[in-house]
């Protein structure tokens, strides 16, 4: 199995059940990790392997709109990456909230979304 993975994607979103997480935003790390079993042989052709660029508009045009819980984001992305390359055996994805508006609290806040086909 080949595994295709972008790695710490860094966005400023509006994503959150908070009025203030709506008009402030904040820093999301995004992991994506997809899992095929190449056709025969070796690659060579971009048409037989997923397409990095494809998979981080993806992420990139889902990470625009902004929606209170990271589960739909992340649900969402998952089901257009899958859309797009269908022959797709594994697909894992995470979204790391890096400054939750939670008081007192430091660290940082992740909702990981895995999913075989």
């Amino acid at each position: 199995m080949i595994q295709v993975h972008l790695n710490d994607l860094r966005f400023h979103a509006f994503h959150g059940i908070h009025p203030e997480e709506r008009v402030l935003g904040n820093e999301y790390i995004v992991q994506v990790s997809a899992g095929f079993h190449e056709k025969s042989g070796v690659i060579h052709s971009i048409a037989d392997t997923v397409n990095y660029t494809d998979l981080y508009d993806i992420v990139l045009e889902r990470m625009n709109v902004p929606t209170p819980l990271l589960e739909t984001v992340i649900m969402e992305i998952g089901e257009e990456i899958h859309r797009e390359f269908p022959f797709l055996r594994s697909l894992s994805i995470s979204i790391r909230k890096a400054h939750p508006p939670i008081e007192g609290f430091i660290g940082s806040a992740e909702v990981t979304w895995q999913k075989e086909f």
